[in-house]
């Protein structure tokens, strides 16, 4: 009898530690923007693409993209600033996009912490092939695959 108890006290343990052990939500630490580009020609939302494309983040140490072809973009926002910059180059035309958003500490859990939501605000760019910019979805939710804006493009 002594050994079903035993028996018991561990599997009750061995379940307690493996529920509790969520580390699914603390994978990922995907704080981006997600956006579709869109052609400007069309009266209808109509999915374009951009060849040759590059994209790096002022003030970060590495390339987003780099020389690839691409109708959806992840732009990664600061954690340092209320603006997120980017330099957007298509075979030999540049954007700059500046994404302006404000963040809030979110409790996740003991084990992952605290996490930022961010809430976009405005986003300015140029006009060498970014005709418009909607902000469809403003909250950019941790690990969340919701598209925020939409990039119009000539």
């Amino acid at each position: 009898m002594k050994f079903v108890n035993y028996l018991f006290f561990a599997l009750i343990i061995l379940l307690a530690v493996v529920a509790c052990n969520d580390d699914e939500a603390c994978l990922s630490n995907q704080h981006s923007v997600q956006a579709n580009l869109l052609s400007a020609w069309w009266a209808e939302d109509t999915d374009t693409t951009l060849t040759e494309v590059s994209i790096i983040g002022l003030n970060m140490a590495d390339s987003i993209y780099k020389n690839e072809s691409l109708s959806d973009l992840f732009l990664p926002l600061s954690f340092q600033s209320d603006t997120s910059s980017f330099i957007i180059s298509s075979k030999t035309l540049k954007d700059t996009l500046h994404i302006i958003s404000t963040k809030e500490l979110d409790f996740i859990s003991g084990e992952c912490g605290y996490i930022f939501t961010f809430d976009l605000d405005t986003v300015i760019h140029t006009n060498a092939f970014i005709d418009s910019v909607s902000i469809i979805y403003p909250k950019v939710k941790y690990g969340e695959t919701t598209e925020n804006i939409k990039l119009y493009i000539y």
